[in-house]
């Protein structure tokens, strides 16, 4: 997202011109769609093997009930089932095995002397056993695991740099906020209701209409006892500490982002090596971390005027001389790092906002730009021109931009050709330094309180 500030300025012939100041860009698109809060459709999860139909987000008709219908009426048990990062596409899936397929192929058959309410005793009553011993169902849960942490990975991202999001407070009905954060820390700061660190939440516009909803309902939020007017609610909560979640109620755990955590288990280490690493004196080479084998994400940088981007700077800037007759190295020659910024920025700014970096031309979209660009020959900077020579031109058009990091490599590279070829040599000078007797008699020795 980018804000524009216009402001004019006089110049000394009397003529007055615009300016404007954008702030920090971004690479990625801004009409990027609001990524999705669930994998499935949560409020209508059928049975697995019937026609009934739950709502995982009620507590009346959730996952609880769903789970103890599979047991009473279809004998099924699911097991370790808060493993499962989401219960409901878990379903959906065995939903359409079962369907064409028996139980038996992927469930574990056990042999129980009771019915399944447990009332009276019976023998030989079948029941299924779904766990992850079934490898079809241990790919499942791996792969469910994955893509619900990196939904809610994007979802928390999204909902942290969202700045469309404009709701009234539930208190002040004349605050507006335009982020998530700013909101959540508005209930805090101002009316002490506290519903988690902001960088902690996650499916937030969810987590604030529960907490509306409980309050328009007279439900205190911590307690959840019902109370006969809102005034006396609020004062219930004031009094009690109850503005804020309970946090031994498992219903909020998915508004938690340390709720979707790769829980592994541990691996058995031998007695034998447990000693070996307890040792007090251990030697360097078994401790030293070896990162030869570790290869980190590429960061791809961006074209100066175009959306091309290259994982490699050397080709980025052959692509610029051979696409748009610009040669970087050429046009920064003999300039400091400094300038170099400047440069970079200054390009970006014009090409943000449609005018020509040589002659200055406004132009309405992108593609006459370009065709002005390639008609006149402006792929060129004017080094004495002070355009792009300003303080303004310090600060990154771009956010992310990664043609900035590179550009510190290069400098470091010039000084050291520079050290190298001079190879001067710096020669300490002697000072002759004069004592005067007056302060030398103010010395800490001879001085007296």
């Amino acid at each position: 997202m980018s804000s524009n500030v216009s402001f004019k300025t006089d110049d000394g012939g009397g003529e007055s011109s615009k300016t404007t100041i954008i702030g920090p860009l971004n690479f990625a698109k801004d009409t990027t769609p609001e990524p999705p809060t669930s994998l499935v459709n949560e409020r209508a999860v059928p049975c697995m093997f019937c026609s009934n139909v739950y709502d995982f987000h009620s507590s009346d008709n959730g996952s609880d009930q769903y789970l103890a219908h599979l047991y009473l009426i279809h004998r099924l048990v699911v097991a370790d089932v808060k493993e499962i990062a989401c219960l409901p596409s878990y379903c959906y899936y065995w939903k359409e095995k079962f369907t064409n397929e028996s139980v038996d192929k992927y469930c574990s058959a056990m042999l129980l002397n009771q019915l399944p309410d447990g009332s009276t005793s019976s023998k030989s009553e079948k029941y299924f056993l779904l766990s992850d011993i079934e490898p079809l169902d241990y790919e499942l849960r791996q792969r469910l695991r994955r893509e619900k942490l990196e939904l809610v990975l994007t979802r928390h991202q999204f909902e942290r740099t969202d700045r469309n999001f404009y709701r009234g407070c539930l208190y002040c009905r004349d605050y507006r906020s335009e982020t998530r954060p700013e909101y959540v820390s508005h209930l805090y700061t101002k009316h002490f209701l506290l519903l988690g660190k902001p960088e902690h939440l996650v499916f937030v516009d969810e987590l604030i209409d529960i907490v509306q909803e409980k309050l328009n309902q007279l439900l205190c939020l911590f307690c959840e006892k019902l109370f006969k007017d809102r005034p006396t609610l609020k004062e219930h909560m004031r009094k009690k500490g109850h503005k804020r979640i309970n946090p031994d109620n498992h219903y909020y755990d998915r508004f938690f982002l340390v709720n979707y955590r790769l829980k592994q288990k541990p691996e058995y280490v031998p007695i034998a090596k447990r000693k070996e690493e307890s040792r007090v004196f251990a030697s360097d080479s078994d401790t030293d971390s070896d990162w030869s084998d570790w290869n980190g994400e590429e960061q791809t940088t961006t074209c100066l005027f175009c959306s091309h981007a290259e994982t490699n700077i050397d080709r980025l800037k052959q692509h610029m001389v051979e696409e748009h007759k610009f040669s970087f190295a050429q046009t920064v020659h003999n300039m400091s790092f400094y300038q170099r910024v400047k440069v970079v920025n200054f390009i970006r700014r014009q090409m943000h906002i449609r005018k020509c970096i040589a002659c200055g031309e406004q132009y309405n979209d992108y593609e006459s730009l370009c065709k002005h660009l390639e008609e006149a020959n402006h792929f060129l900077l004017d080094k004495e021109s002070s355009a792009w020579d300003r303080p303004e031109y310090f600060f990154p058009t771009y956010e992310d931009d990664q043609f900035l990091c590179h550009l510190e490599e290069v400098e470091n590279e010039r000084d050291d050709d520079i050290s190298q070829e001079e190879g001067s040599v710096v020669i300490s000078e002697s000072v002759n330094a004069t004592i005067n007797l007056d302060a030398e008699s103010l010395s800490l020795e001879s001085f007296k309180l």
